[in-house]
């Protein structure tokens, strides 16, 4: 019986001693998802005729502050920002003491005020105050975006000036000013009553005033009035001074980048032997390059330019020393004087001899080699699948002097022989003789061989190429879909109708001057954009705007939706720009 008793105690306590071991983690409760809320502003939020110097807002729980210098924006600018701090729940403003009187002012921390905890941001958090009688509650609002390629922007500014302030934006702050949302809108809440100048800037030194090459802007031809709808009638529009404006709650502004005034060399690198890439900030119209330290013939050099013509490569020509000496000029002005070394660095080698445990290293005797023949580097678009409809093309890194067709040759397989092909061949001007095309009818789903002999090509330098034997099939039809395009829009200009991939990248271009069809009938699985440029000044490019000369840059449209193309399927899309 004791026995039992004994075994009883045992078996209770061992299982208050599991319980006692077993740990738990506590209870925190459910992760908090929403953001702090403001309980209470003093003064209250939208105060008037404030006057004293120091703001708290209470929240419902602990704060902190995230970022506040790339976030706090003050509209209009006080000649000295407020001091934010934060004390446990509060969010303390101290204002300067130089306020303008009768003004609304707007403090916009964006998302800078984020809880303690979980660093939940209060999106888009404003104080709004007066230091009048009256509350301003005029607004303005709208789309800012890239006018190329209707991206959106980080950190963009959108500023209002008062209409009778010329050249404003190069001399001062802005008198409201907001930023954009991450969706590109954009929101100027609280405005006077007036006519004002409207810009968008990215403002890469943060003082508010367009004053940086690099900066990109915005602006709008007229001038802007801030819409309410209740308050502006007909009187009261025409009531406004000044000339005619936009009365519109809407404003679309597209940002660009300016051609800078002035062409500079970005970049200068020397590629041994005989090549130097030049890289500039802007278009270079009549580049020459003046020898400092020879002399030769106006031939000593020959120049590639770039698509947009902002590089140009250089090849030397007969010039035997290893550092030259050479000017840049682009028309009148000089660009920059530089040295370029044309020769490699040898390299040194080292042998290591251990003797009695120590290490010595001797240079190597460079062996004597025979300096090899130099051949031409070149490449072809060919791969194991070629497209029946496509165009061979062989590009080349140096120009092309001479070529010589009758040591090409194509073939078509057909049961074991081969059979020739007949083809022609360009070589194409525009690309600075450094690419040939072949064109051939081909057949679907056929074997293919182009056979390229040694001694075909021969560049400037009089290089010449070893031979290259490339084989091939071509797809079929039922491999692509096709796609149609019927374009309606007002034919004041021609339009630049461009057909993107995925990535953006454009795959095919039509300039066409009235509303019409255009039809794409090789088409690889895949998604595509479209994209309309209204060409302007009929130069058959997009052209960026310039601020100084009211020149707004070309105008850029999408069709909203991608477009899907699947294999052996037929596609429609009606597209009007307006």
């Amino acid at each position: 019986m004791l026995k039992i008793q004994l075994h009883h105690i045992v078996f209770v306590l061992s299982l208050l001693l599991a319980s006692c071991a077993t740990m738990v983690n506590p209870n925190g409760g459910p992760r908090d998802t929403t953001p702090p809320v403001p309980l209470l502003y003093q003064p209250a939020d939208g105060s008037m005729n404030l006057q004293q110097n120091k703001i708290v807002i209470h929240f419902d729980e602990y704060i902190v502050l995230d970022k506040l210098p790339q976030q706090l924006v003050v509209s209009p600018p006080m000649n000295k920002d407020p001091q934010v701090s934060v004390l446990g729940k509060k969010l303390i403003i101290e204002l300067p003491d130089s306020l303008r009187t009768n003004t609304t002012y707007t403090i916009f921390f964006g998302d800078a005020v984020r809880s303690f905890r979980e660093q939940l941001a209060v999106h888009n958090f404003s104080y709004v105050f007066s230091t009048g009688s009256v509350v301003d509650s005029l607004s303005l609002q709208g789309v800012a975006i890239n006018a190329f390629d209707h991206s959106n922007y980080k950190d963009l500014l959108v500023m209002l000036y008062h209409a009778n302030v010329d050249s404003a934006i190069y001399k001062q702050r802005p008198y409201y000013l907001c930023k954009v949302e991450k969706d590109g809108r954009y929101y100027l809440n609280n405005l006077a009553a007036g006519k004002y100048q409207i810009f968008a800037l990215k403002d890469e030194n943060r003082n508010y005033i367009y004053d940086q090459p690099k900066e990109q802007i915005a602006f709008v031809d007229s001038l802007v009035v801030p819409y309410y709808p209740e308050i502006y009638t007909n009187d009261t529009i025409d009531s406004i001074p000044d000339t005619d404006a936009i009365i519109s709650q809407d404003i679309n502004l597209f940002v660009f980048t300016p051609i800078p005034k002035t062409t500079k060399l970005l970049k200068d690198k020397v590629f041994p032997p005989h090549r130097i890439l030049l890289t500039f900030n802007r278009p270079v119209n009549n580049f020459t390059l003046e020898a400092l330290d020879f002399k030769k013939d106006k031939n000593w050099h020959q120049e590639v330019y770039g698509l947009q013509r902002d590089s140009i490569t250089v090849f030397l020509k007969g010039v035997k020393q290893d550092t030259i000496h050479v000017a840049l000029f682009d028309g009148d002005q000089a660009l920059d004087t530089l040295q370029w070394v044309m020769v490699k660095k040898k390299r040194k080698v080292y042998t290591s001899n251990n003797w009695f445990g120590k290490r010595k290293n001797k240079p190597l005797a460079a062996k004597s080699k025979v300096a090899p023949i130099p051949k031409i580097a070149y490449r072809t678009n060919i791969g194991s699948l070629f497209p029946f409809f496509g165009t061979i093309k062989i590009n080349f890194k140096v120009p092309l002097k001479a070529y010589k067709l009758n040591r090409l040759e194509l073939y078509k397989a057909k049961d074991t022989l081969w059979i020739p092909q007949k083809f022609t061949a360009i070589m194409d001007d525009t690309l600075n003789k450094e690419q040939i095309q072949l064109f051939s009818n081909y057949e679907e789903r056929h074997k293919y061989k182009l056979l390229i002999r040694d001694s075909s090509f021969f560049d400037i330098y009089n290089a010449s190429n070893d031979s290259l034997e490339k084989t091939f099939i071509t797809s079929e039809m039922r491999q692509y879909g096709s796609l149609k395009v019927e374009v309606n829009y007002d034919n004041k200009n021609p339009m630049i109708i461009q057909l993107l991939n995925e990535k953006g990248a454009v795959l095919f271009q039509d300039i066409i001057d009235s509303s019409q069809s255009i039809y794409y009938p090789y088409l690889t699985d895949g998604k595509y954009q479209l994209k309309a440029i209204r060409d302007s000044n009929n130069n058959g490019k997009w052209d960026t705007g310039n601020l100084d000369k009211h020149i707004q840059p070309e105008r850029t449209y999408f069709v909203p939706q991608t477009i899907d193309i699947r294999a052996n399927w037929d596609s429609e899309q009606k597209w009007l720009i307006e």
